[in-house]
């Protein structure tokens, strides 16, 4: 079984509020150039709001809850996860990587890797931003999606899926892109209640390894 989470809530600090106080203000004290910091609602609020789907975005604390559920679990299978971002990133994570669970530190490996486009920067990447798009992705993988909107059939439904990508939504409010939708194959809901994205990944490892 292999995960993608798709519109990820994970981008750097876009250029429209590259220079707002807010975001000027937590780049000087980290002593990096704003646009090479993680866009995230919990610092940059008052700057988002001028943001296109600001409700949508600078979330990364959902993408590092949900690499960490779905890495940190010593049975699952070993497959690479993918993380489709909101602004149309494909990045590749292998299977060996030890996401830190500090999430200061997970937040300067993502920012490294989103501007060198892969970590560590000499040998094999455990992470790397590809050159692919979703659509290309999704020729050879059926994209699933755990939707609330979805049929709902059992977690164990979707345990025998071969070939298929199972979409997860690693965003805080709002529908899949017209992007995601575009290309997916089907959508199921697992549970009768609205999960958020970490514990939808958890019922699904728990019923299928």
């Amino acid at each position: 079984m292999r995960f993608i989470l798709v519109d990820s809530a994970l981008e750097l600090v876009p250029k429209e509020i590259a220079k707002h106080p807010a975001v000027v203000k937590n780049a000087k004290k980290r002593n990096k150039r704003a646009e090479e910091t993680l866009l995230d609602v919990s610092l940059h609020h008052s700057a988002m709001k001028k943001l296109k789907e600001s409700w949508k975005r600078g979330r990364p604390d959902i993408v590092h809850m949900c690499l960490l559920t779905i890495l940190s679990d010593p049975l699952v299978k070993r497959d690479e996860v993918l993380i489709h971002t909101y602004d149309s990133k494909i990045i590749r994570v292998d299977p060996t990587t030890r996401i830190p669970k500090n999430y200061n530190r997970f937040v300067a490996l993502i920012e490294r890797l989103l501007v060198d486009g892969k970590v560590p920067s000499d040998g094999k990447p455990l992470l790397e931003v590809t050159g692919m798009t979703l659509a290309e992705l999704t020729q050879k993988n059926r994209l699933v999606l755990l939707d609330e909107k979805g049929e709902l059939v059992p977690p164990k439904a979707l345990c025998a899926l071969e070939d298929c990508l199972i979409g997860v939504g690693a965003y805080p409010h709002g529908d899949f892109s017209d992007e995601v939708k575009s290309v997916s194959w089907a959508r199921y809901s697992i549970a009768s209640a609205t999960l958020e994205a970490h514990q939808a990944l958890c019922r699904l490892i728990a019923h299928c390894y």
